[in-house]
């Protein structure tokens, strides 16, 4: 099968698992960091971008049960480039108390009611690339929205693969896809954009020369959900539209030609001593 015949390659997306209300725990989350934190803190414009609609969290959600099988009998995980951690968050309800979960971030703020929930070992970063754990540390490291953001990916993806175990899998969630629609509309109206964005070939390749074997890899999020697009997206009309519109999000992502200009790419690779 030739990379983008599909939306996603390789395993399955895991159903959401039976007992856990997952979009209940993130939405009280949201809703308890919001009423705590005063409006003009430093992080509070961005945690309610993220939170002003079911659609903005419900993505978090739907990109965690696509990697989640990868998860599967790990006992240490990380958290790269966390911030207020909701991966985090939702290990720590797939996997329960046998798992123990690090964070790291070098934008730092205080994110206690996500961290605590997590029981999340977080540590901030003073380096742009340089990590504070020992070689071949984590059975998974997951980063989610992180890698477009690092000052030099290249060693930031030696690191990642240093301190994985050989096996071990990287899980690359939320990296802006190079043809998205949405952030093309974002860059021309002036909203909040990114600045370095990849393809999916360009992706793979990048892992493979760091060692990393992809094992699956696609696009997610072809509809919107308001993280971006400054106050429009808070709307009470543009929130509902949001969020009904993302119901068409698991059908978008499985068929051409939609998914080629979905806002995000995914890949997991696993972390091997030669290609």
């Amino acid at each position: 099968m030739s990379v983008g015949s599909t939306a996603l390659h390789g395993q399955t997306a895991m159903p959401m698992p039976e007992g856990k209300d997952y979009a209940g725990r993130i939405a009280d989350l949201y809703r308890r960091y919001l009423e705590e934190t005063p409006p003009d803190s430093r992080f509070y414009r961005y945690i309610h971008a993220h939170s002003r609609n079911s659609a903005a969290q419900a993505r978090h959600i739907a990109a965690f049960m696509k990697y989640a099988p990868f998860l599967d009998g790990a006992r240490t995980v990380l958290d790269w480039g966390c911030r207020q951690a909701i991966d985090s968050c939702l290990i720590r309800m797939y996997l329960g108390e046998g798992v123990e979960i690090h964070g790291c971030d070098i934008d730092n703020g205080d994110f206690r009611a996500f961290h605590d929930f997590a029981r999340l070992n977080y540590r901030p970063l003073s380096h742009t690339w340089r990590l504070p754990y020992e070689d071949e540390q984590f059975d998974v490291v997951v980063g989610s929205g992180a890698l477009e953001h690092a000052a030099n990916d290249s060693e930031s993806l030696k690191e990642l693969w240093r301190i994985l175990r050989p096996g071990g899998h990287l899980v690359v969630t939320f990296l802006p896809n190079a043809r998205s629609w949405t952030e093309t509309i974002n860059e021309k109206l002036g909203n909040e954009h990114h600045r370095r964005r990849y393809t999916l070939s360009e992706t793979r390749r990048m892992f493979m020369h760091h060692g990393f074997l992809p094992v699956k890899s696609g696009y997610h999020q072809v509809v919107p959900t308001g993280t971006a697009g400054g106050r429009i997206g808070n709307n009470r009309l543009v929130k509902g539209l949001m969020e009904r519109a993302f119901a068409l999000n698991p059908v978008l992502e499985r068929t051409w030609p939609f998914y080629l200009v979905a806002a995000n790419l995914m890949i997991v690779a696993r972390k091997v001593q030669s290609l």
